[in-house]
Order: C-alpha cells, then structure tokens, then sequence
C-alpha cells in the first residue's frame, strides 16, 4: 500500500501522478537562510500558502485527469501534514508527504545536534508512527544537496534517510544540487548519491534521481536507470533551465534505450506564479502542453501511460524488509 496523508491507498488507485511537486510551503521559515546567497526580490523564495487557491489548483488538476501528488517539502519550511489531509479532502486529490531534508539552509537546527542514527529513528517514526496529534504518516523519503558533492550535514541526512529506508522499504527522492550543477559531471549529483545508499545497503530501483532534466547527460542518465534507479524529469515548464522540447527528445531517447519503467514525469511546482492562477501551467502543463510534445517524437499513450501511473505506483509502493 501507498501511504497517504489521509491513509493507505491501493497502487492500482493512484492514478496519474505527479511525483515531485509542492503544495503548502514557506522557505521563508528556513532556519539557515543565509545560506542560500545574497538574491533578494519577489519571487526567489519558494512559498505556497494560500489554501483555497491550492484547493483551485489542485482541482484543476484533478479535473484535467489527475489523481495524486507528492509533496516533497520538508520539515524545517513549512511542512504541514494537517494542511495537506484538509487539501486532499477538498480537492479529491491523494497527497503522499515526505519524511526527510531538504538543503542545508533549509534543514531543522536538530539536524546538527543529533546522530546520524537518531535522525534516521526519527523518520522511521514519521514513515510507521506519524507526525502531529493526528498521527498522519509519510509516504516517501527526500534527500537534498545543494553543493556539487555530498558532505557535512548534507551527508549526514542522507546517511539517516538510508538508515529509515532500510527499515520501511519506502522510496527515496532526491534533489540533486542547486546553483552548482555545472560543476557536476552529468548535471547530477545522483551517481554520487547513489553510491553512498548502496554501501548502506539501499538497492538503486529504491532511489528516485531528481531534476535530472536541469543539465542532463543521456548516458550519465542511461547508466544510473539501467541499475534500477527511476530517472525523474521534474521540471518539465522550466525552460530556463532546458526547453521542453529538449526534455520531450531525451525521455524519447531514454525510451529508445529500453529505460521506459524508470521514467517519472513531474513540475517541481513552487511559486506563486507558477500557479495557474499566476499566469503559469500550475500541476496541468505536462497535460496541456508537454504530453504533445512527447507524442510528437514518437512516446505513445501507452508509454505516456506507463510514466505517469504505473511508474509512480512502483515507486510509491514499499519494498518488503
């Protein structure tokens, strides 16, 4: 079963799926702010906090055959598991949260105090256990590095998300740098990331490799999916970092290469004008816009299909342990 912010949902139930996404957020919160650099102006920090809007929104999703998203917010700016049950009610839309951390900047100030041990028993609670009065539990583990290689506290978190994983089986999604992605081959930290979870006994088809469509290499891409990792293209809409166009001819590559299975496709939705309402695609542009793309280099409903219900599903679903 996949686990819900209002409870567990059957795989077979969860239909089209946005995998990377946000809802209810405020990096504002970020306890380390500083550390994100000296950009000021509106705009530049991540914040949704508009409940009836996101009720809108989400149901424009939903209305445009959408079934569940996965909110990817953390603990430390803004997660708010009782927010998101009340949105998922409005909405009719199955909201899957996330248990883990986000970039240093944005990390809760336990994280430098405690072990990577009882980071790692702390969410394991929040995956079997919950979180609040109401006990809402997580469905799925996130990692996060904003640097081109995995250190400090950055790896500390992921040394305790490998140790929750291996006691729930959930999977684990993945920021892979911010800002620093031209000092990483292959645009993604991944291959490193990857790594780390194997010697801590985490099996690849349990990783999800995120924004890999920022600064991709095909073959850096190829070799990562061919060992079981999901390849997720998550900010598809995002044209300054790669045209759509460009993302549509990749994912045909990668289906051409026997990759089909490990494809996710999502938006990484985070601002105020993002939102439909904002003048921008909202949780509906890989529907209105990106799905011609892909059938016009050749991916068929089938295999649309196959990225945006079954491969979420896989994903979603924890492994035995």
């Amino acid at each position: 079963m996949i686990q819900s912010v209002l409870g567990p949902v059957r795989p077979a139930e969860l239909g089209v799926c946005l995998p990377h996404e946000h809802i209810w957020c405020d990096q504002l919160l970020a306890p380390r702010r500083e550390l994100l650099g000296t950009r000021t102006g509106s705009g530049v920090f991540m914040q949704l906090l508009d409940f009836e809007a996101m009720v809108a929104e989400l149901g424009a999703f939903r209305e445009a055959g959408g079934g569940a998203v996965v909110e990817v917010t953390c603990d430390g700016w803004g997660r708010d598991l009782e927010v998101l049950a009340r949105l998922s009610e409005a909405s009719g839309v199955h909201i899957v949260a996330t248990a883990g951390f986000y970039i240093e900047p944005c990390m809760p100030a336990y994280v430098a105090e405690l072990s990577a041990e009882q980071l790692g028993d702390r969410l394991t609670r929040e995956l079997l256990e919950g979180v609040g009065p109401a006990r809402r539990r997580c469905g799925v583990l996130k990692s996060a590095i904003h640097r081109a290689r995995v250190e400090g506290l950055e790896r500390k978190a992921l040394l305790a998300v490998a140790a929750a994983q291996r006691r729930t089986g959930v999977a684990i999604t993945t920021h892979t740098t911010g800002r620093r992605r031209q000092e990483v081959k292959g645009g993604t930290v991944g291959v490193e990331q990857l790594e780390i979870l194997k010697e801590e006994g985490v099996p690849a088809s349990r990783l999800i490799v995120g924004h890999v469509d920022e600064r991709p290499d095909v073959d850096i891409l190829t070799g990562l999916a061919a060992q079981g990792c999901f390849i997720q293209f998550d900010v598809i809409g995002k044209e300054h970092w790669l045209l759509d166009q460009t993302r549509a001819e990749l994912i045909g590559e990668l289906i051409r290469r026997g990759q089909l299975e490990q494809l996710l496709l999502s938006h990484d939705v985070n601002r105020e004008h993002e939102l439909l309402r904002g003048g921008g695609g909202g949780y509906c542009h890989i529907f209105t816009s990106f799905l011609g793309r892909l059938e016009g280099v050749g991916v068929t409903p089938e295999e649309i299909r196959t990225m945006m219900v079954s491969n979420p599903a896989r994903a979603l679903t924890p492994a035995p342990v």
